[in-house]
């Protein structure tokens, strides 16, 4: 018995020696690359992420004045859902769902005003940009939804009255909105903006065709619906995901109660034994961010190519590293699909328009797209699922893009 502890305890003692060393190594490891990314100017906390917003500019407190007026119960959340459903699938607007709808306006007619007003502020932060991202508080995103939703069937009611300019700007105002959540650098707000945005994309399309509209007013559109920075708003958020993580992955390393999967001493001890393991998890993660936001700026048909690559990689991660739960993968591969989503319907509604304004011009629509570029676009626009020109025929008297 004295023999097998004597050995037992041998062993204890060579397991602790090689944690502390690996503890130690991996440590440094990861100071020093947290220390290279400060030097690089690359943000490592919150207050790093957060831009200048002073009170007075930042539309998110205008966003939490909605948050406390919308008035929109159970029952008007099926109507609205129903009619929005209905509406993307190209159906027309339900007689009982149009009164349902406009009563609803009436009833957050304020909410949908502030709505309005957030465009013209110049940031949206949300947050607490002193507080650490694991802290954070985010928009009520089902309410973002709904009121976006609310909003683009005022412009379309707006519209069907005679009113086509009024409900134009409704929507022109929100879609300045939009950029700004999306740069808040979190990639759940990125995420929301997105799907905002081509809510409100489609709206706009809605409200416009079949309609006339002056020829400023399509150069005013073709001018604003543009999605060439998107990307790079993606990668701040993708920024935004290494602090939450490095913030994330340094509670568990420190043991703290609220990053661990519990509170008890079974637990505390785990965590404690396999902290140098957490710390090189941390340092892989660091890495892996980087390399997705490379990937953020190119266009999806060469990200579909990068991804297989990378994904390869990710599921040949340490098995060890599983340990903590912490790992997690990545669902990068759907978020740059959700990002190409959203740039496919920016060039379309723009395409359209700016075959709409060469008609006005020349007495007909295009011949092909090349016709477009200089006068009117800067050049032809490219499918980012393909990497080719859109697909634009003629046809009858009108054209499909």
């Amino acid at each position: 018995m004295i023999k097998t502890g004597l050995v037992l305890l041998a062993v204890l003692t060579v397991v602790l020696a090689v944690r502390a060393v690996f503890n130690y190594t991996e440590g440094r490891k990861l100071a020093r690359a947290v220390a290279e990314l400060k030097e690089q100017g690359i943000p490592i906390s919150a207050k790093d992420l957060a831009p200048p917003c002073p009170d007075e500019d930042n539309a998110a407190r205008l966003w939490k004045a909605v948050e406390n007026l919308l008035l929109i119960g159970g029952e008007d959340r099926g109507t609205l859902a129903l009619a929005f459903t209905n509406f993307v699938a190209g159906k027309p607007l339900d007689p009982t769902h149009r009164d349902a709808l406009a009563k609803m306006i009436v009833r957050n007619e304020m909410a949908l005003q502030l709505m309005c007003k957030m465009g013209g502020k110049p940031c949206f932060l949300y947050r607490d940009p002193a507080a650490a991202l694991t802290e954070t508080k985010i928009p009520d995103a089902v309410k973002m939804i709904l009121t976006t939703r609310l909003l683009g069937f005022e412009a379309l009611l707006m519209a069907e009255g005679g009113d086509v300019l009024g409900a134009v700007e409704k929507l022109r105002a929100a879609l300045k909105s939009s950029p700004k959540l999306a740069g808040e650098g979190l990639l759940i707000t990125y995420l929301l903006a997105v799907a905002d945005t081509r809510t409100l994309l489609s709206f706009l399309s809605g409200v416009c065709g079949g309609r006339i509209l002056a020829d400023a007013t399509l150069v005013s559109l073709i001018d604003e619906i543009d999605p060439s920075a998107w990307r790079s708003r993606l990668a701040k958020s993708i920024s935004g995901e290494r602090i939450f993580n490095l913030e994330w992955g340094s509670d568990l390393i420190q043991g703290k109660v609220r990053a661990m999967a519990g509170e008890k001493s079974t637990n505390r001890l785990l965590y404690w034994l396999i902290r140098p393991i957490l710390k090189a998890e941390v340092l892989w993660r660091l890495q892996k961010f980087s390399r997705w936001e490379q990937i953020a700026a190119d266009p999806y048909f060469r990200q579909r190519e990068l991804l297989k690559t990378e994904s390869k990689v990710l599921d040949h991660a340490p098995w060890y590293f599983k340990l903590s739960g912490y790992w997690e993968g990545g669902a990068y591969g759907t978020i740059f699909l959700k990002n190409a989503m959203l740039e496919a319907t920016f060039l379309v509604s723009r395409t359209g328009l700016a075959s709409r304004l060469y008609k006005s011009r020349m007495g007909k629509y295009p011949e092909n797209l090349e016709a477009l570029v200089p006068g009117i676009l800067n050049e032809v626009p490219i499918d980012p699922f393909t990497g080719k020109p859109l697909v634009y025929r003629r046809e009858g008297e009108g054209f499909i893009v």
